[in-house]
């Protein structure tokens, strides 16, 4: 879990800065905020059905994927010149990108959040979840920290390969992992799986 953990908390914080850097506007930090959440808030629950009927390493694959070419996105933009406070007008890439990093995290969340109880045996779940919950809160602290420090030396392009390479490792843990749980087949469409999920 810390490729996904470690990168996530790394760009927050870089790409926050960033932002603010080339508009210098409190205003458009705080609508970038706003579009990274609304998608994390309603998709997550179409993730709980993509969750129900597909294996939760796919969706975890395919996630960290798509996270990855993200990051590489915003890594060349910045590596060319392009993403800079000298280009003004760039910053509507990292809205772009914070929309796509949230509609993904949006849909995999629930894949993530579950997939514990499926990868240890049931007498070692309380355990895992202990662990996970443990790096989890160790990373908020020391991958922000981190990324503060790489900025300060190097600038902010290497944060956002660093998390590529993050998450490009995590795939290949990920692809080792064996098939697990089971698949809900349904004859129900997904708007009526939410529903359900509500009653």
């Amino acid at each position: 879990m810390v490729g996904f953990t470690a990168p996530m908390n790394m760009e927050m914080l870089a790409r926050s800065l960033l932002i603010y850097r080339i508009t210098g506007s409190a205003s458009i930090l705080g609508l970038m905020a706003l579009v990274t959440a609304i998608p994390m808030l309603f998709l997550s629950l179409f993730g709980g059905v993509i969750a129900d009927r597909v294996q939760k390493k796919y969706v975890l694959l395919a996630g960290q994927a798509g996270s990855a070419l993200v990051s590489l996105g915003i890594a060349l933009s910045l590596t060319l010149g392009y993403l800079s406070p000298e280009h003004a007008g760039s910053w509507w890439i990292l809205m772009v990108a914070s929309v796509l990093k949230a509609t993904v995290q949006g849909l995999m969340m629930p894949s993530r959040q579950t997939i514990i109880s499926e990868i240890v045996s049931q007498d070692q779940v309380m355990n895992a979840v202990s662990l996970n919950v443990l790096q989890m809160n160790s990373l908020r602290l020391l991958a922000p920290a981190a990324a503060g420090f790489i900025i300060e030396a190097f600038g902010f392009a290497p944060i956002y390969y660093i998390t590529v390479g993050f998450y490009l490792l995590s795939m290949v843990f990920i692809a080792l992992m064996p098939p697990t749980g089971m698949i809900t087949l349904r004859g129900s469409g997904a708007l009526t799986d939410i529903k359900e999920g509500f009653h």
